[in-house]
């Protein structure tokens, strides 16, 4: 005897097959992960604050060394920018410096350590966290400690924090900066939160189309039944009706795979959501340092303005200020252009989900994007532009690095390379060497003299200050091509004889 499986039974184990698997997925696999990839991303992070925090020391540095301000001087205006500067949500993470001693430089909600000796300071405990990070950036220069610290600025809090310290060995200074655990559970619990919202809502919605599709089929169930025991008088009338009875199912069939096709678009649109609050999320810090400067500026210019007024100021005062001024500046500018370059990449970081991670482009079609959005420097000029590629040159790599390459390459033509030169040319060659992308980018601008040829990857080095420049494109250059795509970049260039630059870099090239 034929065994006949219920029409319930055939929709239901599938479906909770289905919703099984997806229930083990997200609550077994995804979740446990979160508060992990949340971590790497804060450290990740707070690393790259340190060494905005470690340039601005060597700044100062460079300055001392230079003979333009004394040593004193250059660490008392490190230590006063370093312990102005904030980020975060709320402005309250800052930076902190002690010495190898360990000695306390300064510590922005910590005054009452400021100038103390750290050796003996231990957290809640016990932990020697000073003597840690000291023996860390001893033994690598870097490094992670674990430890109790205070809320921020509220001293009667205490919570477990990680922070990332680094060291100015010129001055045998320890900079660091943290992140709270608590921060970390919090965000991780709100990303949870949202993932059992959105489950609970699929699962509702699946269950009820379940609920609808196991009614449709035991009705038709019945129905068949039914026209099975008229079979035997009504043969002829049973066929017209089974087949119109195929008909209906297979337009139910219809409709489950547009339902599967609206389930994907709306997972498409949460994840296009995340990726707003991502960018959102990478233009609130150097929107936040660009603020917390501008009140330091603020706050410096009021002094000022004070001893003017009272009759007190000194030409010495004028002169710190002019040098606060001039850093602070640079400071909001680069941090503005930052905010700014985030946002004119958005819409390509829409399409690539996240231009953190590789994707394959036309080399030439590409550049033609990135002409395009310069073509509000370039369209009041005489200056021209030539790209040689093949039209079929294709690779995998990182294109907003391809974009912020090019971009400083050409700004820094028009501003320093075509001074007093109303017809410039720029020529940019593309062409595979094994498995080696090889650009050459060559201007006939003014070119440089040894010295500037020697410093142009130098940071905030620039002759054209007053210009707009900041010294910081070419740095930014430097670091893409060795860091971010693993190549090298050489510099030609004479007096009178223009400036080619010469990029080379591993790829993987295809033709299509």
């Amino acid at each position: 005897m034929k065994t006949t499986i219920p029409v319930w039974v055939k929709v239901v184990l599938p479906i909770g097959i289905s919703v099984t698997l997806f229930v083990f997925i997200i609550f077994g696999i995804h979740i446990p992960d979160v508060e992990k990839r949340l971590l790497e991303q804060k450290k990740a992070q707070i690393h790259d604050l340190t060494q905005t925090a470690i340039d601005v020391i060597e700044y100062q540095y460079k300055l001392s060394q230079q003979g333009k301000i004394s040593e004193k001087e250059a660490k008392t205006q490190a230590a006063a920018i370093i312990a102005a500067m904030k980020f975060g949500p709320e402005r309250k993470d800052y930076f902190w410096i002690t010495n190898y001693e360990p000695r306390m430089v300064v510590h922005p909600y910590r005054p009452d350590l400021n100038g103390k000796m750290l050796d003996d300071f231990a957290d809640p405990k016990g932990k020697h966290l000073f003597n840690e990070m000291v023996q860390a950036v001893k033994l690598s220069g870097e490094g992670y400690v674990d430890y109790m610290w205070q809320w921020k600025d509220d001293a009667g809090t205490v919570i477990p924090k990680i922070s990332y310290v680094k060291s100015f060995p010129e001055w045998k200074w320890v900079v660091g900066t943290g992140i709270y655990i608590n921060d970390i559970k919090k965000e991780a619990a709100s990303q949870v939160a949202k993932l059992i919202f959105y489950t609970i809502s699929i699962f509702f919605f699946i269950l009820i189309l379940s609920g609808y599709t196991i009614m449709s089929g035991v009705h038709t169930n019945e129905s068949l039944v039914l026209r099975e025991k008229e079979l035997e008088a009504l043969n002829h009338e049973l066929e017209d009706r089974v087949a119109a009875r195929t008909k209906d199912l297979r337009d139910s069939l219809e409709d489950l795979k547009r339902a599967q096709n609206q389930l994907i678009e709306a997972e498409k649109m949460a994840s296009l959501g995340n990726l707003v609050a991502g960018v959102a999320h990478e233009i609130n810090t150097p929107v936040g340092i660009g603020v917390t400067t501008a009140t330091f500026l603020e706050d410096k210019l009021k002094e000022l303005t004070s001893a003017y007024n009272a009759g007190q100021m000194k030409k010495s005062d004028l002169d710190k200020f002019f040098e606060t001024s001039e850093q602070s500046l640079r400071s909001i500018s680069a941090n503005l252009l930052r905010a700014g370059a985030l946002v004119r990449s958005f819409k390509q970081v829409a399409v690539d989900q996240s231009s953190e991670h590789p994707r394959t482009f036309n080399i030439k079609s590409y550049f033609n994007d990135i002409l395009q959005s310069l073509s509000p420097r370039l369209k009041n000029t005489g200056h021209k532009i030539y790209l040689h590629a093949p039209d079929d040159l294709s690779i995998e790599s990182y294109p907003g690095a391809f974009m912020q390459i090019f971009s400083n390459l050409i700004i820094n033509s028009l501003l320093h390379g075509f001074d007093e030169i109303e017809n410039g040319v720029i020529e940019i060659k593309a062409e595979m060497e094994e498995n080696s992308l090889v650009f050459t980018y060559t201007d006939n601008g003014v070119g440089m003299n040894d010295e500037q040829l020697t410093r142009i990857y130098e940071p905030f080095y620039t002759t054209k200050r007053n210009a707009g420049g900041s010294g910081l494109g070419m740095n930014i250059v430097y670091n893409l091509v060795s860091r971010k795509l693993n190549g090298t970049i050489k510099t030609q260039s004479k007096p009178g004889q223009g400036t080619t630059f010469i990029i080379t870099m591993p790829v993987k090239g295809e033709k299509k």
